[in-house]
């Protein structure tokens, strides 16, 4: 169908509404009987058939049927764009990337390699890698860098990879440049690997495929529509799944809580194909006690290898903080000499500078940035004090303490709409709302924001507002009016606030399931108006049609007021971020107010001549206005979430609790190296600045 079809054919049918509105007002006027309303209304259903049919034809045209390798070919681009920035952000290249090694695991964390062989060779239609180029024992996966590639998709035969090391080693950072490798080297049409933080699946409740699947369309939001028609019954991201071509790497089983790896461990097995290829980190302790849990069966990740990371070596750690702080002869870089000279010893500070994590933040808090001097700068001579930080844990515990103030220190050229103080307060309240309320996840996820408040008062705080402000805009037309209006609309915006979307909302998409729950709670509605409020049947049957689907118990994403709505063809080549998720939201929101207050308005516009006498209409007419907005808030926050979380922001920012710009707040944070970003959420740098800012007492703006 071209645009002009399209266009012609929602001219069509705003025509046909705004028409089928002013016959119904005419009627209402005049006081027409149901014969003379029906014989009106009823001709101009069939136009409004066919002009649904028509937007539902160009729909599926303009869904070209793409095949699952382009697909997958497009999702790259988006994975290595996102990955690139955020490699980039985390400064993982700059000076240049952190040498990283690596050993074989302890054997009774990992398949025998006998085994391993035995499983790969048996595998009907053969090999996924030449068998010439597969490791002779474990002890050939040694190796440093990017030879991680090599071991993934060479060595080891079931390309299934266990990454170990200790809390800080650099896990994270070689996934993602694993991840980046793998795209380089992927050809079109191969699977595509996607980061996956484990730390938000509860393996008890969710499958994992379920949960993969949920992920990627948060954060590629294009993978929510419908696969080729070969595939037509699920969805892009499901498809991907199902054939291979999502390479998953699952990132920190240690983040889970002590009684889910174990289960995450088996639903891994369960989930994923023997063929699957997949890499999994986590820390060394956590993954043996996920492996032999104390109560219960052991679990090994079947077919899997794995490799230890090692400690960075003495040369490498004092060679990369001078490089950093301007090269070995610069004046910055002598600053380091009382550090670095014991960094052979068993000293707190040479055992804490071992690990990437403490690297980055004491180069954060010691060494200068382009147009610093290092004059001004916190000396590094004093992690060697042995009176204040006796042991590697108070380095480390320094060490973060003292990043905060520094990634927020002023800089040349630069402005800050924070002060170092106030950045501190925000970013604590945030990890405290992490580890306590959201039970230690470290997904920052704008639309889980509500839950910063405390549930019942949330709603109750919805409840006073909406029945508040509907029974004041009734009042003139009696005290009981008034009472019931407010009343309802409380219960509409108490229900409103018990079930927010667990996921922002982009999009309008059909549903034949949810057109017929529609249905039915418009019958009922209506039939209920007929037969209580002794309403007019055709009034009280439109009320229903109109009213019915947002004011029932089994509020959804699909009504029949919202039926028939336009759809954009999906970039497939971009990451939804934060940001971006928000603005689309917000813009459904607005919409969704207005198609709600339509449908409102309309009702109330027909129902008012025929409920009131003449002297009372005018009076209802104010009331009419009130209601409309106050309704349709109400309708449009059970679809979008960002009408909860504008609410709970505002509540908090009046607490000052958080910015009031959160999002730059957010954003400026993940500029600043504090924050990273994983697709359409932000993380702390690491779990571990998480908890230790979760620790500390609330801080004073």
């Amino acid at each position: 169908m071209s645009t002009k079809t399209r266009l012609t054919g929602l001219v069509y049918l705003l025509l046909l509404l705004v028409g089928m509105a002013g016959a119904l007002w005419l009627a209402g006027e005049r006081r027409a009987g149901v014969a003379e309303t029906g014989s009106t209304v009823l001709p101009s259903m069939a136009g409004l058939y066919l002009a649904w049919a028509g937007f539902r034809a160009d729909r599926a045209d303009a869904s070209a049927d793409r095949g699952l390798e382009e697909i997958a070919d497009q999702l790259a681009v988006a994975v290595r764009s996102q990955w690139e920035a955020e490699a980039q952000v985390r400064r993982l290249n700059d000076p240049y990337p952190l040498p990283v090694s690596w050993a074989p695991v302890d054997m009774d964390l990992a398949e025998s390699w006998p085994q391993l062989r035995a499983t790969t060779a048996g595998w009907p239609g053969g090999t996924s890698s030449d068998p010439q180029t597969w490791a002779t024992g474990p002890d050939e996966l040694a190796g440093a860098d990017l030879e991680v590639v090599d071991v993934l998709l060479r060595r080891v035969p079931t390309r299934r990879l266990v990454i170990l090391g200790s809390p800080g080693s650099g896990k994270t950072m070689l996934m993602v440049r694993l991840l980046l490798a793998l795209v380089e080297q992927r050809s079109p049409g191969g699977a595509v690997p996607v980061l996956f933080p484990l730390a938000s699946w509860n393996p008890a409740a969710q499958e994992l495929k379920e949960w993969l699947a949920e992920r990627l369309i948060q954060d590629y939001t294009s993978l929510r529509g419908s696969a080729p028609a070969s595939l037509s019954s699920m969805h892009r991201a499901r498809a991907l799944l199902e054939h291979r071509l999502i390479l998953p790497i699952l990132d920190g089983l240690d983040e889970l809580p002590p009684t889910s790896r174990a289960v995450a461990l088996d639903a891994i097995n369960q989930g994923l194909p023997l063929r699957q290829a997949l890499v999994l980190s986590s820390r060394v302790d956590e993954f043996r006690q996920a492996q032999f849990p104390v109560a219960g069966v052991p679990v090994r990740l079947a077919g899997a290898a794995g490799i230890e990371l090692q400690p960075l070596s003495a040369t490498d750690t004092a060679a990369y903080l001078r490089r950093d702080a301007g090269g070995e002869y610069s004046r910055s870089a002598a600053r380091w000499e009382p550090v670095l000279a014991p960094l052979r010893s068993d000293s707190p500070a040479g055992q804490a500078l071992r690990t990437p994590l403490m690297l980055f933040l004491a180069r954060t808090v010691y060494n200068p940035r382009p147009g610093e001097h290092s004059a001004g700068l916190p000396d590094p001579a004093e992690l060697c004090d042995a009176d204040r930080l006796p042991t590697k844990a108070a380095v480390e515990r320094y060490l973060f303490d003292a990043f905060i103030p520094a990634a927020y220190r002023p800089r040349p050229g630069t402005t800050c709409c924070w002060s170092p103080r106030f950045a501190e307060h925000v970013l604590v309240y945030l990890a405290r709302h992490l580890q306590r309320t959201l039970l230690g996840t470290p997904d920052l996820a704008w639309w889980q924001l509500h839950r910063a408040a405390h549930r019942r008062a949330y709603r109750l705080l919805l409840a006073v507002i909406t029945g508040f402000i509907a029974g004041i805009s009734v009042l003139s037309m009696g005290l009981g009016v008034g009472a019931g209006v407010g009343l309802a609309a409380g219960f509409l915006g108490w229900r409103t606030g018990g079930e927010p979307r667990r996921l922002p909302v982009v999009a309008f998409h059909w549903s034949a399931a949810g057109f017929a729950r529609g249905l039915t709670w418009a019958a009922a509605f209506g039939l209920a108006l007929i037969l209580a409020a002794r309403v007019d049947p055709v009034l009280g049957l439109l009320s229903g049609l109109l009213l019915g689907p947002v004011t029932g118990i089994c509020l959804g994403r699909k009504v029949v007021a919202l039926a028939l709505q336009e759809t954009r063809s999906p970039d497939l080549a971009s990451v939804v971020g934060p940001g971006t998720l928000l603005r689309r939201d917000r813009r459904v929101f607005s919409r969704l107010i207005v198609e709600f207050g339509f449908g409102y308005g309309l009702v109330l516009a027909f129902g008012a001549p025929v409920l009131l006498d003449s002297a009372a209409t005018g009076q209802a007419s104010l009331a009419i206005l009130l209601l409309i907005p106050a309704f349709g808030v109400c309708g449009a926050s059970a679809y979008a979430a960002s009408g909860h979380y504008t609410l709970t922001h505002c509540c908090l920012t009046l607490n000052r609790r958080l910015p009031r710009n959160l999002m730059a707040f957010l954003a400026d944070a993940h500029q600043r190296g504090v924050l990273r970003q994983a697709g359409a959420v932000y993380q702390f740098r690491h779990i571990d600045l998480q908890h230790h800012l979760a620790q500390r007492g609330p801080a004073s703006p």
